[in-house]
């Protein structure tokens, strides 16, 4: 008997000291881990022939800051249709989950690919055109777009050794959408919405409630007393916050150039909050930083000349900017050089802010020639990465989750609630 008991303890020593090891090397992991950054994007290739207008090459890479460089996909596209869609807004096309990157290259097919393995995970075509791919980061739940339909892609479990796929595309809404963006519980998806039939260019703002299947119409696409044949609005990005009190969008009207700024929504009491003098010149898209604190880029260089933009400081120039929802207050980022346009500003769990600055050739990103990523943290800005051609999606570190399976130390929240140190 007593042999018995000194096998049994040795086991179990033996047991807790395999866990132990398992544990320590996770700590270990993501202790060395931790000083890596990590970026995935998307980049148009230059063409060589600097006559043709639309991009037609696109490379999704993952890559890092010990000089590996991963390759996600690639692809080149043959159709004029498809070549002009993937020309305006490109990175309506691409959304980066913690596991996977979701992407179409043909505008028929949905398509995700692995960050670990770097392998295609799942394929699935639709019978309409894809126009919009956005991403719930944290349930990695991916909601698409069509020209006819919502549709929101998740992860399901196998039930034993069932073969069917992980991924399930559920349609969830009709409609023509635009720039949806799906709530941190699932819940609610914002978006705009095409269905006037006086004008389907002009753009309402819709809250679908897919527990209750019900839509809500928030406001209008009429932009003040003009027929919609003459002015009206048009959306560029929406944003829910984690507690989904408040959405907010990127609009102007039908005049051009456009004159974009931010619309903020309380959700609870369906008050709107427009901020078109303090928060023109906005450069979509940009995010919550914490339940009532949105960040974006404010600023356009191309804009010399075409009118009074006094209201703005350093109207100009791109740099991040931080807007106060309750109050309206609008707070600079001040550490970013004045030779750099701070582009894209993404607000990491790490208290950095990383953003892009490029070589502004033209709105076509094709005609975009290196586009260099930032790092602001702690009142310094350090280059990560040089790439060449001009990026159209990118992500930050922070938000992959790249650890082996044994490890759970890889948190990732675009949702915060501090403000970030570099802010003053």
């Amino acid at each position: 008997m007593r042999l018995d008991n000194k096998v049994v303890i040795k086991k179990l020593l033996f047991a807790g000291l395999i866990l132990f090891a398992i544990v320590l090397l996770g700590f270990l992991y993501a202790y060395f881990q931790s000083g890596i950054e990590k970026i995935g994007y998307v980049k148009v290739l230059n063409n060589k022939n600097q006559d043709l207008l639309y991009g037609r090459e696109f490379e999704g890479r993952l890559v890092d800051s010990r000089g590996n460089d991963h390759l996600l996909f690639k692809f080149k596209t043959t159709d004029a249709e498809v070549d002009k869609n993937f020309t305006l807004f490109p990175r309506r096309f691409f959304a980066w989950g913690k596991n996977y990157v979701a992407y179409t290259q043909n505008l028929k097919e949905v398509i995700l690919v692995d960050y670990k393995t770097r392998k295609e995970v799942f394929r699935q075509g639709l019978n309409e055109r894809i126009e919009f791919i956005n991403v719930n980061r944290e349930k990695e739940e991916f909601v698409i777009a069509t020209e006819k339909a919502l549709y929101v892609l998740k992860y399901q479990k196998k039930q034993g050794n069932e073969k069917k796929s992980l991924f399930i595309l559920e349609r969830v809404a009709e409609g023509k959408f635009c720039w949806p963006s799906l709530s941190c519980d699932s819940r609610y998806i914002v978006c705009g919405e095409n269905n006037n039939k006086e004008n389907y260019s002009a753009t309402s703002f819709v809250l679908i409630d897919l527990q209750s299947n019900t839509k809500k119409k928030i406001f209008s696409e009429k932009i003040g007393n003009l027929p919609l044949t003459q002015d009206y609005r048009l959306i560029f990005s929406t944003a829910i916050s984690e507690d989904n009190k408040w959405a907010v969008i990127s609009t102007s009207s039908s005049a051009s150039p456009p004159y974009v700024y931010l619309v903020a929504v309380n959700l609870k009491s369906g008050a709107v909050r427009e901020f078109s003098k303090n928060t023109g010149l906005c450069n979509s898209p940009g995010f919550f930083i914490s339940n009532d604190k949105y960040m974006f880029a404010q600023g356009e260089p191309e804009y010399k000349g075409f009118g009074d933009y006094s209201s703005i400081i350093d109207p100009f120039r791109s740099k991040p900017v931080i807007l106060h929802l309750n109050t309206g207050k609008l707070e600079i980022v001040n550490d970013v050089p004045k030779d750099i346009n701070a582009y894209w500003p993404i607000y990491g769990n790490n208290k950095a802010i990383y953003f892009i600055d490029r070589n502004y050739q033209s709105f076509v990103p094709n005609k975009i020639f290196d586009t260099n990523i930032y790092r602001l943290k702690n009142k310094k800005v350090e280059l990560l990465f040089q790439i060449k051609g001009g990026i159209v999606s990118f992500l930050d570190s922070p938000c992959f989750n790249l650890s082996p399976k044994f490890s759970f130390l890889n948190p990732c929240s675009v949702y915060l609630n501090v403000i970030p140190e570099t802010v003053m």
